[in-house]
């Protein structure tokens, strides 16, 4: 069936065909339009300066979805239907005490997402396949085979006669869901009607955190830092790991610069010196990828034999003896051996090798007089915060770093006082410290509405099991038995090609996966081993994808659906920074056939014989409601929390949803149409933050709940015995340096002779401007104005003879990608850098990746906590001899239908 022979009066009721061609039109016409960021006219009056006939238009507060960690403040001006231009935060004058939250490029440039040319706009079948598996799938031509359209009705036919058809065949766990948000608070959309169905499979594992995420809660720390406010009161900080001038592009690096104008001093420790430290830097230290521990470890040599507690005090004793345990032998947690305790392994008392500068010197690249100096720049200083991203955790030998920063800032007294923290910036607080103080309630908390307003029961996989990585309080984790255990994200291509995963304990369980259903995720874009993932997607019966735009994971599906944006839907409300929510609105109606996410599962579900009701308990216009009138703010007294919103019974009928009357701080019609509550600061206004200061003042009274003892496990025998039953790797109770998988000393053919390798260069994943992770990928304007090059030293580059501007090709154990090069002097000698995210596009003739996608270079490998290890992945480069690249701007849009 053609792509002419299906259309709806939903279709054509659900946007004029002007306004369709006038949006997309503009969407892709590039920078004469839009400008790089997507927002020309910006600055324009809306207010009596509209073209004369036209109305005066609408300021929309619009959401930004991406997984950024900025969520900047975002509106759209809409005039006789059109999106004109770009708004931002306006509602209170701007103060660096009470900055306006305002949009960054990314959110600028929405339109050319939401208009854009690639925007999936019919339920669409692969050509050559056909339901039953076997040969019937041709799965072989997915991703080389074209499209045709069909209808909603055919589609949902479709799907539902193959998921009845390979889970009477071989069973509910024969079909894999995918992603995150299926994984979590209760099997939200596709999930929770296939958990309704009878459970599917689903994956776990760390993602952006890395090995931070899974273990820093078991040694004791959090993923949060110190209150903005409170970080001005810092003498030094410490941005170890961390850009968020590109990773986070919002209010961070403008508070950061708030602190340096404060008196702070910066000192940023990186594989390259990027624009945060060259913002606000004193002093930059190179270290190479996944040598950290080795960093630390050697400064805390440097402490415990400069240390003098009556002259020249440089560790807080009372603090590692009243707070810690295994720091020394006397202090050691029940059933651990005291030669396992950390003060004797730095200075080498049973294995005979002092921890010194100049042992870690030759692993981590930094000289010895810098560690030297860098550890008691920070012990002699009072007031000093380390804040790390996750990414130095982000490799095969991560899952000790976040003890052992724990312990180096723990020694220093770097813990639990004000201007002085020791922890990582990857939790929703985005530099925001304890943002739960403010704000909470909905969805603040990262979960649905049934955890405020009890209107929607959670409904859990039956085939989840209770997963390793999740436990209940003290670090008394529990593992699964058998027969149900969920994959690692890991070993999901592995598993599925090999027929079997691991469950833990030295378990093997069959996998037998014959469908996958992917929502929005993109993991075979995103997840390491992109090439094995190709050709797990090419061994299934069915594939299915629904989605905005024709990402990878679409590309490589055999049934793909038109899934509407947030702009498209009554709304949503969620956090922002910890002084903020946003409450985003409706901008236009669904364009062609695109439907929401939860309405595809509920229409669907009726194909397989689930009750819709259970799938969509609440259309979204009454849940947002729900999580808005539950909505808590902290009194300006402190004394308690108050409700955000005051709703009067008029309200509820302007509104169109039930619920009752009450008293708040702002009148909910107000704040819809502002689409942000900010909490006013102000230095000396009572509501700082300080991670751990409870602690730190009565540990008794105070313990940490997520550690077996209560107190932080500089030895911890829990989290190497939690490691040991993932059943990869094991890890000591304390935090020792151990060379990893595909980490520096591999690079290395020979290590003692310090000859070269096949691999001689590290590489790792950055966060780039122009995407969040593998949003906005597409959008030209965005393309235009940040680049995708792949970040050399111009030692390395002279070494094969490239310069700026020329292709090469990038060649790993598990693939190939062009890129364009970039020579800078910002990269450390021997590491190379590139921005994660791109759409990989593999050329079928050589299966090399034209796109820069960094996980066709990535492998899968399988360690510790079951983290991913993007920052593990040695490779090698070489001057392109074929075509080179064209810039990747003026690429096709990936549009399937167009429009006349």
């Amino acid at each position: 069936m053609g792509a002419s022979t299906h259309e709806t009066a939903e279709a054509r009721s659900s946007i004029t065909r002007r306004n369709l061609l006038k949006w997309t039109g503009v969407a892709v016409a590039g920078t004469a339009a839009l400008g790089t960021t997507g927002c020309a006219g910006f600055n324009q009056k809306p207010e009596g300066e509209a073209a004369k006939g036209a109305s005066e238009g609408t300021w929309i507060p619009c959401n930004c979805w991406a997984d950024c960690g900025s969520k900047g403040f975002n509106k759209v001006f809409v005039q006789d239907g059109d999106c004109v231009r770009m708004g931002t935060d306006k509602t209170h004058a701007d103060s660096p005490d009470c900055p306006q939250l305002r949009s960054c490029a990314r959110g600028r440039a929405l339109r050319g997402m939401v208009f854009g040319a690639d925007r999936i706009k019919y339920p669409m079948k692969r050509k050559s396949w056909q339901p039953g598996g076997g040969d019937n799938a041709n799965g072989a031509l997915r991703g080389k085979d074209d499209w045709e359209r069909i209808s909603w009705d055919e589609a949902y036919q479709l799907i539902a006669g193959e998921i009845k058809r390979i889970t009477s065949a071989y069973g509910h766990d024969a079909i894999f869901v995918p992603g995150y948000v299926a994984s979590l608070f209760g099997n939200w959309d596709i999930g929770r009607m296939l958990a309704l169905h009878g459970g599917y499979l689903e994956h776990w594992g760390a993602c952006s955190s890395g090995a931070w995420g899974s273990m820093a809660k078991i040694y004791g720390l959090a993923e949060d830092t110190n209150d903005r406010m409170d970080l001005r009161k810092a003498q030094i900080i410490v941005l170890w790991g961390s850009n968020p001038a590109w990773s986070r592009t919002g209010l961070p690096t403008y508070d950061y610069m708030q602190c340096k104008a404060a008196g702070t001093k910066f000192i940023c420790i990186d594989i390259f010196r990027h624009a945060t430290a060259q913002a606000v830097a004193d002093q930059f230290v190179g270290v190479r990828p996944g040598t950290d521990t080795a960093l630390a470890i050697a400064m805390a040599y440097v402490l415990l034999t400069h240390d003098d507690p009556a002259a020249k005090p440089l560790i807080d004793w009372d603090f590692l003896n009243s707070c810690t345990v295994g720091f020394d032998a006397d202090h050691m947690p029940e059933g651990a051996a005291p030669e396992d305790n950390f003060k004797d392994y730095v200075l080498g008392t049973y294995d005979n090798t002092p921890k010194t500068p100049e042992w870690a010197a030759e692993i981590c690249g930094v000289s010895p007089a810098v560690i030297t100096d860098l550890a008691l720049q920070i012990a002699q200083t009072e007031r000093v915060s380390i804040i790390m991203s996750p990414a130095p955790s982000r490799t095969t030998n991560g899952t000790t770093w976040p003890q052992a920063i724990m312990t180096l800032g723990a020694m220093a007294g770097c813990i639990g006082k004000p201007g002085c923290c020791t922890g990582s910036d990857a939790g929703h607080s985005w530099l925001q410290g304890g943002y739960l103080t403010l704000l909470q309630g909905g969805t603040i908390l990262g979960e649905p509405s049934w955890t405020t307003s009890g209107n929607i029961a959670p409904i859990w996989n039956p085939l989840g099991g209770d997963s390793i990585e999740y436990g209940v309080p003290n670090g008394m984790y529990k593992l699964p038995e058998e027969p149900y255990y969920r994959i690692n994200i890991n070993e999901a291509w592995t598993g599925i090609l090999s027929g079997e995963f691991t469950t833990g304990l030295g378990k093997k369980r069959p996998c037998n996966v014959h469908m996958i259903y992917d929502t929005h995720e993109n993991i075979i874009n995103q997840a390491p081993g992109t090439m094995l993932a190709i050709e797990a997607y090419r061994k299934m019966d069915c594939v299915v994808a629904q989605n905005i735009v024709m990402t990878t994971a679409c590309r490589y599906a055999d049934i793909v659906l038109p899934v509407t944006t947030q702009w498209e839907r009554y709304g949503d409300f969620t956090a922002a920074y910890r002084e903020q929510v946003l409450w985003t609105s409706q901008v236009c109606e669904p364009l062609f056939e695109a439907k929401s996410d939860v309405d595809i599962a509920a229409e669907l579900s009726e194909h397989i014989g689930v009750d819709p009701k259970q799938v969509r308990p609440l259309e979204l216009k009454q849940q947002v409601f729900d999580w808005v009138a539950a909505a808590t703010a902290t009194k300006k007294d402190g004394s308690g929390v108050e409700n955000l919103v005051s709703v009067t019974e008029d309200d509820l009928k302007e509104l169109g949803v039930e619920g009752k009357p009450q008293e708040g701080r702002v009148p909910i019609l107000d704040f819809k149409r502002d689409g942000i509550y900010t909490v006013e600061r102000s230095e000396g206004d009572g509501l700082d933050y300080v991670v751990l200061e409870a602690f730190r003042k009565d540990p008794e009274a105070n313990p940490i709940a997520t550690t077996k003892t209560g107190k932080l496990e500089i030895c911890s025998p829990n989290a190497a015995a939690r490691v040991k039953a993932c059943g990869w790797t094991e890890i000591p109770p304390i935090a020792k340096y151990e060379p990893g998988i595909e980490g520096y000393e591999e690079t290395f053919s020979d290590w003692a002779g310090k000859v070269k390798g096949e691999y001689p260069y590290q590489l790792v994943s950055l966060h780039i401007p122009r995407h969040s992770h593998s949003s906005f990928a597409d959008v030209p304007n965005l393309r235009e104005a940040f680049d995708h090059p792949l970040y050399m030293n111009p030692l390395d580059a002279a070494d094969i003879g490239c310069e700026t501007g020329q292709t090469v090709l990038i060649t790993s154990k598990w693939g190939k990608s062009l890129r364009p090069l970039l020579v800078t002097e910002i990269m450390m000698p021997g590491v190379l850098g590139l921005g994660q995210g791109s759409w990989v596009e593999i050329d079928e003739e050589t299966g090399i990746d034209m796109a820069g996608s960094v996980n066709v270079l990535n492998g899968p490998n399988c360690v510790g906590y079951g983290h991913q290890a993007w920052n593990s992945c040695i490779v090698k480069v070489e001057k392109w001899t074929g075509t080179p690249l064209a810039p990747d701007y003026t690429w096709e849009p990936r549009e399937v239908f167009k429009e006349d």
